[in-house]
């Protein structure tokens, strides 16, 4: 009786055959996304959110369909977009301020440094 020996089964190689890249580029990826365009994807969504084009779920919903990482990423951006404009525009106005402040201070010297130069009454004045 002979033994029937099989050969082991050889492992599935993956497709090398390109993919569209996911951010929506338009170029091909041996992957999901090509390098980086995975943040960019992000941003975009983020962006769409900060518009009103997009919901925030439904933004979350479509970072998803590529991993949970990058929803992770996506719901962090989120998150802190909000306190990156508020911070931007606490600093704007604090600027602004300090600027006014300047002008004034700038307008109020050269008042005093007038005032200081002119002749104090008419009766000096020759004719």
């Amino acid at each position: 009786m002979t033994a029937k020996t099989t050969a082991p089964a050889a492992p599935a190689k993956k497709s090398t055959e390109p993919t569209p890249c996911l951010c929506g580029c338009g170029e091909n990826s041996k992957g999901k996304f090509r390098p980086g365009h995975d943040a960019r994807h992000c941003s975009n969504l983020a962006k769409k959110v900060e518009a009103k084009e997009l919901t925030r779920a439904k933004a979350l919903a479509e970072a998803g369909k590529a991993s949970d990482a990058l929803r992770n990423k996506l719901a962090t951006m989120l998150d802190n977009q909000g306190k990156r404009f508020k911070e931007k525009g606490d600093k704007a106005v604090a600027r602004a301020q300090a600027k006014a402040a300047k002008a004034v201070a700038r307008a109020q010297a050269k008042a005093a440094k007038a005032a200081a130069a002119a002749p104090s009454s008419p009766e000096n004045v020759s004719a």
